[in-house]
């Protein structure tokens, strides 16, 4: 029984440790906040290419492939 509780106990800390590490940000010298701004800005005015999984077109079976959008 005492062997199981500390098992128990542990987990939960574990358990606790990761949930709390995964909620601080740390942000490197560069903030990561402005470059994703930067990033979605570039991509509004950019074609770039995205993965089109298989499909039908016109009842004919499409492979996958990358398109320009």
């Amino acid at each position: 029984m005492n062997k199981a509780f500390l098992s128990l106990a542990a987990l939960v800390v574990s358990f606790a440790a990761s949930a709390a590490q995964a909620g601080t940000v740390n942000f490197d010298s560069g903030s990561a906040k402005v470059h994703s701004v930067q990033v979605t800005k570039y991509k509004k005015n950019h074609k770039h290419k995205v993965w089109v999984p298989a499909h039908r077109s016109h009842g004919r079976l499409v492979k996958g492939h990358y398109i320009w959008r």
